[in-house]
């Protein structure tokens, strides 16, 4: 479940970030998109508000003109320029098409014709101001066709360009910093009229072009470029808006499923560990209890004929099995008072060559027996500390003991102390099993013993340790280990000399 649960979570995870990403480009494109809405627009508008200043140019120069008849001569060369449009039309200068049919009836005729006659005064008006409006199409186009062949710096003033530009692109809304030029055609090759001196867009910049003067001769068009430096930063600034919130929430979930999935798999492992724990014990205090039980009932059986060395010998069983399972108890005990904080150490001066003597001595006959070899080699010149005698005794005691118990067969256990840049280091070796790497960082958790399958030579309660580095940290000192899978394990104690909390530093 605990695993079907995390895939799951990766997934959904890994799907969130995908949602989220794809979101984030959509929009950073729609950004985009509107943006070159607003550019191209803004261009338009340019070119527009140049050809209405254009325009405004030609009606100020045609106001200016000496107004001419629309009939005069110089549109009907062969007439009065006073007569009226039946008189031009009896020249052949114009024809007119009447949309009345004369009738055979002659007072039909007089009717149509009178009544041609009192419209003629209104065509004329008509055929006037359709000649004045094809007059100043064609002055138009004269004065445009004058007004492409002028210089182009003189047809559009820089200033008037830029001026315009400014203004155009602010009031569509685009406030950032911007690059123009304007482009044309000389002699077949592309050359740069006017524009921003630094004008130098990259090969991927985005870049907003737009033809000026569309009426004028195509061969040799002009072209407004605009491009704007800082687009990709600006579109990555906005962005950014959108994806750092949603990152860090993201990250917040991610980390928040990590941490759960690490407390549910600690929890699963302690509740592990203390089913073995629990196992073990029941194991380790079954055994004494049996023990003291058989030899009960052997004192209680009447059949068993009790001598005095019987007796004794029955009696020593029960006081070393009691002392054994009180020991085991103890154990216990001790460890749950000191993980409460309520086990008071005494501190005083200790000489650790002396104490490691003591530990020896007593020890070595156990080693013996085991046809081993127990070496100490006290080297430490300085080897005073302040510290509580019986728990830093025990915590030597206890590594000799598993040096012991985790050894093959004859074991060689050597310990050793030594003064080192502010520190009295006890050395404890053997040449037993070894721990395996993957485990070194655990076996100082409490009820954590190294898994052995199922071979349980070995007894205990995975308490050992633990109280180990629990003494060795109120006494502000370290605890190291190497250790070979085969060949041995070396356990280092460091005590400083000054126990504070400003002790010295290992070299």
């Amino acid at each position: 479940m605990i695993y079907t649960l995390s895939v799951v979570m990766a997934i959904a995870a890994a799907s969130l970030i995908g949602v989220q990403m794809m979101t984030i480009k959509q929009t950073a494109e729609l950004q985009e998109k509107n943006f070159s809405t607003q550019a191209f627009q803004a261009l338009q508008d340019v070119a527009e508000a140049i050809d209405m200043t254009e325009f405004s140019l030609f009606y100020t120069h045609d106001a200016e003109q000496t107004t001419i008849p629309l009939n005069s001569t110089r549109l009907f060369p062969n007439s009065d320029p006073n007569l009226p449009i039946s008189a031009i039309e009896e020249t052949g200068e114009i024809s007119v098409y009447r949309k009345f049919s004369i009738s055979n009836n002659h007072s039909k005729m007089d009717q149509s014709i009178s009544y041609t006659q009192a419209q003629i005064p209104r065509f004329q008006d008509g055929y006037n101001r359709k000649s004045a409006l094809d007059a100043q199409n064609l002055r138009y186009q004269l004065f445009m066709k004058e007004r492409a062949d002028l210089p182009l710096s003189l047809r559009l003033p820089p200033n008037i360009l830029a001026e315009a530009l400014d203004t155009i692109l602010r009031r569509n809304g685009i406030y950032l910093d911007y690059k123009y030029t304007v482009l044309t055609q000389i002699d077949g090759k592309t050359a740069h009229i006017m524009g921003s001196e630094d004008y130098n867009p990259g090969k991927r910049t985005k870049l907003y072009k737009r033809l000026l003067f569309p009426g004028d001769d195509p061969i040799k068009p002009d072209f407004l470029c605009v491009y704007f430096p800082d687009q990709n930063n600006s579109f990555l600034k906005s962005t950014t808006l959108m994806v750092f919130p949603s990152l860090i929430l993201t990250l917040i979930i991610i980390v928040i499923f990590i941490v759960t999935l690490q407390i549910i798999l600690r929890q699963k492992k302690i509740s592990q560990i203390k089913n073995d724990f629990i196992n073990n014990m029941t194991h380790e205090l079954k055994t004494p209890i049996s023990t003291i039980s058989l030899a009960s009932q052997m004192l209680r059986d009447s059949s068993v004929s009790l001598s005095q060395s019987t007796v004794d010998h029955i009696s020593g069983v029960i006081f070393d099995e009691s002392k054994r399972l009180s020991s085991q108890v103890e154990k216990v005990l001790q460890m749950a008072v000191f993980n409460e904080g309520k086990l008071k150490l005494k501190f005083s001066q200790i000489d650790l060559n002396s104490l490691v003597e003591t530990v020896t001595s007593n020890f070595d006959i156990r080693v013996t027996n085991e046809n081993g070899e127990l070496k100490t080699n006290l080297q430490a010149a300085n080897p005073f500390i302040t510290g509580d005698e019986v728990h830093i005794t025990n915590v030597i005691f206890n590594l000799l003991d598993n040096a012991v118990k985790y050894s093959k067969s004859n074991p060689v256990i050597e310990i050793s102390t030594e003064n080192k840049s502010g520190w009295v280091i006890v050395q404890v070796k053997d040449n037993g099993i070894g721990i395996p790497k993957e485990h070194l960082t655990q076996i100082f958790e409490r009820f954590y013993r190294v898994p052995t399958g199922n071979i349980h030579n070995v007894k205990g309660f995975g308490l050992g340790l633990s109280y180990v580095k629990r003494i060795i940290d109120v006494h502000n000192g370290k605890i190291k280990v190497d250790s070979t899978l085969g060949k041995g394990t070396r356990f280092r104690l460091y005590f400083p000399l000054k126990n504070n909390q400003n002790y010295g530093k290992e070299d």
